[in-house]
């Protein structure tokens, strides 16, 4: 039932906000405040792996392993080691709302880059990244392998033409949160190579790397986030 009411919640959300962003000027605000929220996720995943039963190495292991709702060894596909998360729930529940605070920012903050083609782009890029981890805890590894799999994929590539975008696009207006987009962006393109790099180098800590992906953008994010909720107040 949870599963369901997180598919529910998602896109009953996604509808709202694509209905409200052009109607409020309290839209901003929410989106800056989605954004900066992204920088509680490392905090609720430090707490689920403190309630794991069987050994996690974060270093090793990928994200999606918290969210594994059964516990024992061979869960899902690829996993042939034990694995059991009681907080696996809280940790499903934290991936989902994740994806939706990465959309409602995109959406809600689509009025501060220039009004064009390649903005509107970015930003559906953008909630394609938000969707791509929402599923990720709508489908957990074990419930449904292929669907949390390549429900995933997107999450890996599509912010990269994003950033460049809005990097491009704010380059004269905001320039040194241009910078600070291409800063990001260099980590999260490095984090990337490193996944590719894995199966010639398997001593490569994967999950760490797995989390830089992420945390690259979201750290983009969260201070963008910032940056953009002084520029609403000011405006106030």
């Amino acid at each position: 039932m949870s599963y369901i009411l997180m598919g529910i919640l998602t896109v009953t959300l996604l509808i709202t906000v694509s209905v409200l962003k052009d109607k409020y000027e309290i839209t901003k605000i929410i989106g800056a405040l989605s954004w900066i929220a992204l920088s509680l996720y490392f905090i609720v995943e430090f707490l689920v792996i403190k309630a794991s039963t069987a050994s996690y190495n974060f270093l090793k292991q990928p994200m999606s392993d918290l969210g594994v709702t059964i516990c024992g060894i061979d869960t899902y596909e690829l996993a042939a080691y034990e694995i059991c998360s009681p907080a696996h729930l809280a940790m499903n529940w934290t991936f989902t709302l994740t994806g939706i605070a990465v959309f409602t920012g995109a959406i809600f903050l689509h009025k501060f880059w220039p009004d064009n083609k390649k903005t509107k782009t970015a930003t559906v890029l953008l909630v394609i990244f938000g969707l791509s981890y929402s599923i990720s805890g709508i489908f957990p590894a074990d419930i449904n392998f292929l669907v949390h799999t390549f429900a995933s994929l997107p999450g890996m590539f599509v912010q990269i033409p994003a950033l460049i975008i809005i990097g491009r696009a704010i380059k004269s207006t905001m320039p040194k949160l241009s910078k600070w987009t291409y800063f990001c962006l260099s980590l999260n393109l490095l984090s990337l190579l490193f996944i590719f790099l894995q199966p010639v180098f398997p001593e490569l800590p994967g999950g760490l790397i797995q989390r830089a992906l992420y945390a690259s953008i979201w750290l983009w994010m969260a201070v963008t986030g910032v940056v953009l909720l002084n520029k609403s107040v000011k405006r106030k």
